[in-house]
């Protein structure tokens, strides 16, 4: 049944997805001349008597209010809260596009009061990815993404926002949200963060897999002496792109092998038998050399052709 309450009864409500009212100025200007064309929607205010919280029509009664109207005509019906939610969404999807962050904010609300993704996406008409993306954005800083939004230098697209869902950590994609400088550098940065995720989970799997293998932790010198001939690499993982985490093959040895990161990288190693090579080629020639040195003290010596030469 209609009935016409006091405009001091009615209560936007609290959890209304829609924060900001678009022309409300011109809607103003509608009902002064015309009147409230269609009713509200309203639920009994569990915490004020005799006062109603309107689930449908929150923007007509901001414009009512402006207009100077007294009274308001609404149906009062009883709802649970997650149907006032859910038809307070769907009411705003339907008559104005909601941001992504009121989407994201409004699925967090239906999910906190019991709903799943699907009974989401039935009550309200999307897909199940749709409100699963929306629901990812809605672990974000909301206050950050609402300036991203607003700010139309920015250019925020839902392309770059699906990539900064890669990320695992909740509090780098703040991070990302927060210092990027566009929508694009969002996309850039998530892209960097997921390979660092990644390298970092790798790695952890890498020196498990080693260890069990008799692997140890090479010591701290076997990084800065990989050029030096002093380590022979058995092997390395590029943890960027390692997918089989079950099988790292080692050459079969005797040696004791040992692994080290560096960079995106891990080595394994073993420590080199090899001596380093003397200025001649070998280590026994240089070590004639600094015998036939040693004997001669010096002294010329005749070649076959008999000219004088020193060592």
């Amino acid at each position: 049944m209609i009935q016409d309450i006091a405009i001091e009864q009615l209560d936007i409500h609290p959890q209304n997805v829609r924060k900001v009212y678009t022309d409300i100025d011109e809607l103003a200007e509608s009902i002064k001349a015309r009147g409230v064309m269609q009713n509200l929607t309203v639920v009994p205010n569990p915490d004020k008597k005799d006062h109603y919280l309107v689930v449908i029509g929150n923007r007509r009664l901001t414009a009512a209010r402006k207009a100077g109207l007294k009274t308001m005509p609404c149906s009062v019906v009883e709802m649970t809260e997650k149907e006032q939610i859910s038809t307070m969404l769907l009411e705003n999807m339907q008559r104005s596009d909601l941001s992504v962050s009121e989407q994201a904010q409004g699925f967090q609300l239906m999910l906190d009061l019991g709903e799943t993704e699907t009974t989401i996406a039935e009550k309200t008409g999307f897909s199940r990815s749709t409100v699963r993306h929306r629901l990812n954005l809605a672990k974000l800083d909301q206050e950050t993404l609402t300036r991203r939004e607003e700010n139309k230098d920015f250019q925020l697209t839902l392309t770059d926002l699906y990539e900064l869902e890669k990320v695992q950590d909740i509090k780098k994609r703040n991070e990302i949200l927060k210092t990027a400088v566009s929508s694009r550098e969002i996309a850039w940065k998530a892209k960097q963060a997921v390979k660092e995720e990644k390298i970092k989970k790798n790695a952890q799997i890498v020196f498990e897999i080693l260890e069990e293998k008799g692997v140890k932790a090479a010591p701290k010198r076997a990084k800065e002496e990989r050029w030096t001939g002093k380590w022979k690499e058995i092997t390395n993982i590029d943890l960027s792109q390692w997918e089989d985490q079950t099988k790292i093959d080692l050459q079969d040895t005797k040696d004791q092998l040992y692994y080290y990161q560096y960079y995106d990288r891990i080595y394994v190693v073993k420590k080199s038998n090899t001596k380093r090579a003397g200025k001649n080629g070998t280590g026994k020639e240089n070590g004639e050399n600094q015998g036939k040195q040693k004997k001669n003290n010096g002294n010329p010596e005749k070649d076959e052709k008999g000219k004088e030469r020193f060592y």
